[in-house]
């Protein structure tokens, strides 16, 4: 028992008044350079800085003076790195200026954060306005698949693109996900439906009388008409769900 009460206390650091974070921190080892306030990624066991947009590897942020830390002794050389409760973190304004509330996630930039403007891997919340360029923001940690529900969307492929996530969404996103899927099959089921029916009265009713080909024939082009329409209606109906 005492042996364990001399080991927490040798393992953990003790809390400075000014400190950098303000959640706990684990040391960990580090591939490469990492600083204060890196997004750091977990690539198969080898924890570096990440450098892709919505790293779905984001394991947290590196603090140099967490208000907590529980250290790994058999480390020589190890970074602290935050997975939970609030850290400064550097970000930039490639995607926009970070705002308050807003989720911010990895980018093409070692380490550095940006803000997140579609679903998918974050790092936390930012807790403050970041300046223009790049500067150090407090952000409360918390890597997770988040949804991102903008008033405009960019276009259609993004939006089902974005659909693909909605088993990790929330239960409401899941829903209008679902709905605007089932929209936009019942669409196109409804216009084959309508064009092969349509198609097969004209095929009767051009062999019952040649001399009106043409006309049927445009009805039949008429009637192709009208299946687009359904199936572009649906599609729409199933836009609106999700953008709405």
């Amino acid at each position: 028992m005492i042996f364990l009460l001399l080991f927490f206390l040798l393992s953990v650091t003790p809390v400075k008044a000014q400190s950098a974070g303000q959640g706990v921190a684990v040391a960990v080892s580090v591939v490469g350079e990492v600083v204060d306030g890196d997004i750091v990624c977990n690539y198969t066991g080898e924890i570096k800085r990440c450098n892709t947009t919505y790293d779905g590897s984001i394991y947290g942020v590196s603090v140099d003076e967490p208000a907590l830390a529980l250290e790994n002794l058999s480390l020589t050389d190890a970074k602290t790195v935050a997975t939970s409760g609030k850290a400064y973190v550097r970000v930039s304004d490639t995607n926009g200026q970070v705002k308050k509330g807003d989720y911010v996630t990895s980018s093409d930039q070692e380490g550095i954060g940006q803000k997140a403007s579609k679903s998918g891997y974050v790092v936390g919340t930012a807790l403050e306005d970041a300046d223009a360029g790049e500067s150090l923001i407090l952000v409360a940690i918390g890597a997770k698949q988040a949804f991102v529900n903008l008033e405009t969307r960019g276009n259609l492929l993004e939006t089902i693109k974005e659909a693909l996530l909605s088993p990790t969404l929330t239960p409401l996103a899941s829903l209008r996900y679902i709905l605007a899927a089932f929209m936009a099959v019942a669409a196109f089921v409804l216009g084959f439906w309508y064009f092969g029916r349509v198609a097969k009265s004209g095929i009767e009713a051009l062999g019952r009388n040649p001399l009106a080909s043409r006309l049927i024939q445009l009805g039949v082009v008429f009637n192709l008409f009208l299946t687009a329409l359904i199936m572009g209606s649906g599609l729409l109906i199933a836009y609106l769900i999700l953008v709405l």
